[in-house]
């Protein structure tokens, strides 16, 4: 059973507001509440994000840098021409955990191999990946990961 945080738990830390994807990207790869990640990048980029104001956009090289400061290897992937997310699922993006930005997004992906994945991030929980989970949205940068805490 997956017991990684849902988008839920992170709301709840939030007043009930939907949570920011970056944040929510590294609090869920690391094994952080969103408190804790949000802090983890402003220690990492305190420039491009001040204490004490919300973090809303979030930089891709930060958040590598979030993983590597906890000692998280995010092995970047190539990306080769603008796939859609559901077809590098399906053309062949290996098992495990992937760190995804896609159009104007972060999420995790756990894919399972024969063109299906399930999407983590801050508005769905092991969902299957799908045109409606974000499928069409292109992606431009992917990172392999370890499992988080709390996978299977």
């Amino acid at each position: 059973m997956c017991r990684l945080p849902r988008p839920e738990d992170f709301a709840g830390e939030r007043g009930g507001h939907t949570p920011w994807c970056g944040p929510a990207a590294v609090a869920t790869a690391a094994g952080l509440s969103y408190a804790g990640a949000c802090a983890l990048l402003v220690r990492i980029a305190p420039d491009r994000y001040p204490p004490g104001e919300e973090i809303v956009t979030t930089w891709w090289r930060d958040l590598l840098g979030a993983l590597a400061h906890l000692g998280i290897a995010a092995v970047p992937r190539l990306v080769q021409g603008r796939p859609t997310l559901c077809r590098a699922v399906r053309d062949g993006l290996p098992h495990g955990w992937w760190l995804a930005r896609v159009t104007d997004h972060f999420c995790l992906l756990r894919v399972a191999g024969s063109g299906r994945a399930a999407v983590f991030d801050n508005r769905h929980h092991a969902e299957p990946l799908s045109a409606a989970t974000h499928g069409r949205r292109r992606v431009t940068h992917l990172a392999r990961l370890p499992p988080p805490p709390g996978a299977e």
